[in-house]
């Protein structure tokens, strides 16, 4: 059992060739469900998911939790939204190094992931007709050590920024869908 960058090259390669047999265990829907506390606090639970149209259980759930600081209103409990957004892409992109670095034989030794999002606040506030509420821009810097060379890197990068299910839904539009319940 080959193991890089804490993947098992072995179930990677399996789970890829499941797919290209029966490209319906790609599918999958993932859920959380937030509770509005007060003010901006929030807290989501996460758990199941389902592949494939199967529940998979996963034996536990995990919670985050939201707000703003104090300056935006909020009680500075917790990560704002928008900040939790940018570290979501930051975790799918050291993902996407670990497994496609696994699959292109590079070893990852230490990789980190600076993100900075902007946001003009008058878009959420409703004063610029023209100004978006969600982030205008996002920067990164990727901190990596490998002994692969800049090109092996580079495309590494490249593929992880382009396979990125997070990194996609920011760049793309995504169709959502909103039913109001009482």
């Amino acid at each position: 059992m080959a193991t890089v960058n804490g993947i098992d090259v072995n179930n990677l390669n399996g789970m890829i060739e499941a797919v290209k047999q029966n490209p319906t265990l790609a599918q999958a829907t993932f859920h959380s469900h937030t509770a509005w506390k007060r003010g901006f606090q929030s807290e989501a639970a996460i758990g199941d998911y389902v592949q494939a149209g199967a529940t998979v259980p996963r034996g536990r759930s995990f919670r985050l939790t939201g707000d703003h600081p104090e300056g935006l209103l909020g009680q500075n409990t917790a990560p704002a939204a928008v900040e939790t957004l940018i570290a979501a892409a930051g975790a799918c992109i050291a993902g996407g190094w670990a497994t496609f670095g696994a699959a292109m034989g590079i070893p990852v030794e230490a990789l980190e992931i600076d993100l900075e999002g902007d946001v003009d606040l008058q878009g959420f506030m409703g004063l610029g007709k023209n100004v978006r509420p969600g982030l205008q821009r996002i920067r990164g810097t990727i901190y990596v050590k490998s002994p692969a060379s800049d090109e092996q890197l580079q495309s590494l990068k490249d593929t992880a920024e382009k396979r990125s299910p997070v990194v996609d839904s920011l760049r793309v539009p995504v169709q959502t869908v909103w039913k109001r319940k009482s």
